[in-house]
């Protein structure tokens, strides 16, 4: 006969400082026809290659994610009416320093005509919080183990079983915002995110 066990979840959350934020660029085009359309973007998307290379966005922070030509129709009068032909080139940009992004997004706008989402907040792998919050964690599943174990007049043992419950998260979900080119600089501060651990840990029971 195996030897008892006793299994206790212990979660966490920890305060941590984002380690990037992901802005995405949109810069879009309507013309009479595809080629120009494209001409267009391509024009303030050199523009915007300008911005980022002056704010020293490296190359590698940089990615074209998407780039596309559609054409284009209204309804008047319940007819479909052909306005022409719509480009767009979609940039994902990831920023470590926060100061630049006020910056990028009032040149953005300024310079190339773009549309700024973001941002989306980003916490490494090896961002001390994340490591703090699964200690915390397995600690509360001991203490909680501990618990059981000497109401039912018995101590833990060694450790049979450690199962993450559910992926390591941060929390609250960032919100997103869209600028336009009326909008003037603004300062972006990260704050704080929460990460969050859950850990299931099972001990042998010994009497």
């Amino acid at each position: 006969m195996s030897d008892p066990t006793v299994t206790a979840r212990g979660e966490a959350t920890v305060p941590g400082r984002p380690d990037q934020g992901v802005w995405t660029i949109t810069i879009g085009a309507l013309d009479a026809t595809p080629d120009a359309a494209l001409s267009g973007v391509g024009t303030r998307s050199e523009a915007l290659d300008a911005v980022l290379s002056e704010l020293g966005v490296a190359a590698e922070q940089r990615s074209t994610t998407g780039v596309t030509v559609r054409e284009e129709f209204d309804y008047a009068e319940g007819k479909q009416v052909h306005r022409g032909f719509r480009a767009q080139n979609v940039i994902t940009v990831r920023l470590a320093d926060h100061a630049v992004a006020g910056k990028l997004l009032q040149a953005s706008i300024e310079k190339a005509k773009a549309e700024v989402r973001g941002p989306v907040w980003w916490i490494a792998p090896d961002n001390p919080a994340r490591i703090e919050a699964c200690k915390q964690a397995a600690a509360e599943a001991r203490r909680k183990a501990e618990a059981y174990a000497e109401a039912l007049g018995m101590r833990l043992g060694d450790v049979a079983e450690i199962r993450e419950a559910a992926a390591g998260g941060v929390s609250p979900m960032p919100r997103s915002m869209a600028l336009a080119a009326s909008e003037a600089a603004i300062d972006v501060d990260p704050g704080e995110l929460n990460v969050d651990a859950q850990v299931e840990v099972s001990f042998r029971l010994e009497a």
